[in-house]
């Protein structure tokens, strides 16, 4: 263990809150899958959880991995990471498998994989590397502003019909990047009118346009007709979370993961809540902005490639765990999108493991300028007490 932990560079508060996160995955799967393992399994209540646990591991080595990895060698790549990913894209759309009308998965040695989940880390990247080495022109329409959107505008349109909420995603993290890097406000106000706008036309347009109509439709009457029941899912998951109550049924003890289509999953916040209550609930969502936080906090001590990368991925990862919970409480019409770390699930988790990899690597990157800044003061220091006695 002292071996591990003296390998284990950047932030230690983000290795920990990340270790914490997991941990509240695995006690979640277990409980949420246990319906379905007797269902599917023949009563195998671990199977999926062992599934969970080594998929997680999967994703513990490949972040531990990727944090050794100088970040600055992922600008280098972004070109390469740009062209595979728009081709795995291209490639879903013509023949990945499809689920309610949405192909969004490719088969890969037997195992389904989302490219979707590489997109987000590519697109971030990819913007990082073009802002910063536009720095000097960063306000200027031309220049600065339209290269970035031409890309965001790509990699979110090729998702945005069979994944809209993904590509909502990527593109409210987009602009949070392009405004950290300092791209005139006016046009980033322009963008997200303009991005309201084609988003209304899609959807009246669109293969799915009736399946986000319904979800849309069902969160609409949710909000304005108190006796409106809503959809099969989110009932079960409001019912789950008004009986855990405070203080939650118990480890173990929740009654709706009976009930509840993809409680593994989707919705595995509202067992979560069952179980642990209102004060477990919050414990998740306080992990996930801290997560946040110590993320964003790297952005004052990196250089600006690094900041920017670290802002972007950390900003997908904690907003896509806040719509995740959004949807479980009734904020906000069903997304698909899974909890990060905490839903059981495969290439998400490993793709979660690469975003991670890449934020401690910035982090660990800025920890050693700074001790390398604070080393080279105090031989500054002790040189003129030298020379002066």
């Amino acid at each position: 263990m002292q071996w591990l932990l003296t390998r284990l560079k950047g932030d230690k508060v983000l290795w920990i809150l990340v270790f914490l996160i997991g941990m509240v995955g695995v006690l979640a799967v277990y409980s949420a899958s246990s319906s379905m393992a007797f269902r599917i399994r023949g009563g195998d209540v671990e199977y999926f959880v062992i599934k969970h646990v080594i998929l997680l591991g999967l994703g513990f080595l490949i972040m531990f991995g990727v944090h050794l990895v100088d970040y600055r060698f992922f600008a280098r790549i972004s070109n390469a990471l740009l062209l595979v990913t728009i081709s795995l894209l291209l490639y879903t759309i013509v023949q990945g498998s499809e689920l309610n009308e949405a192909a969004r998965w490719i088969s890969v040695w037997g195992y389904s994989f989302q490219p979707s989940d590489l997109a987000k880390i590519t697109l971030m990247i990819y913007l990082a590397r073009l802002l910063t080495q536009r720095q000097d022109v960063i306000k200027d329409f031309t220049e600065g502003f339209l290269p970035a959107l031409f890309w965001v505008t790509v990699i979110c349109g090729l998702i945005a019909p069979s994944d809209l909420s993904t590509a909502a995603l990527m593109f409210i993290a987009s602009v949070m990047v392009m405004f950290v890097a300092g791209v005139d406000l006016k046009y980033l106000g322009v963008l997200v009118l303009v991005a309201g706008m084609g988003l209304m036309i899609l959807g009246g347009t669109a293969k799915r346009s009736q399946t986000w109509k319904s979800r849309w439709g069902d969160y609409i009457e949710r909000l304005t007709n108190s006796e409106y029941d809503g959809n099969f899912q989110t009932v079960q998951a409001h019912l789950a979370i008004a009986s855990g109550g405070f203080f939650g049924q118990g480890v173990g003890k929740s009654a709706q993961r009976n009930f509840l289509p993809h409680a593994h999953a989707d919705f595995v916040f509202a067992i979560i809540v069952e179980e642990y209550g209102l004060l477990g609930g919050g414990v998740v969502l306080a992990l996930y902005l801290l997560l946040l936080f110590r993320s964003v906090s790297i952005v004052t001590v990196s250089k600006t490639f690094g900041a920017l990368m670290a802002s972007g991925l950390s900003t997908v990862l904690v907003l896509q765990a806040l719509m995740n919970m959004g949807v479980t409480v009734g904020l906000l019409p069903v997304t698909g999108l899974t909890l990060p770390l905490i839903s059981m699930g495969g290439s998400s988790i490993l793709m979660t493991g690469v975003s991670l990899g890449i934020i401690l690597s910035v982090s660990r990157d800025a920890m050693e300028n700074q001790g390398n800044s604070r080393r080279g003061s105090r031989t500054r220091q002790k040189s003129r007490m030298a020379y002066s006695a």
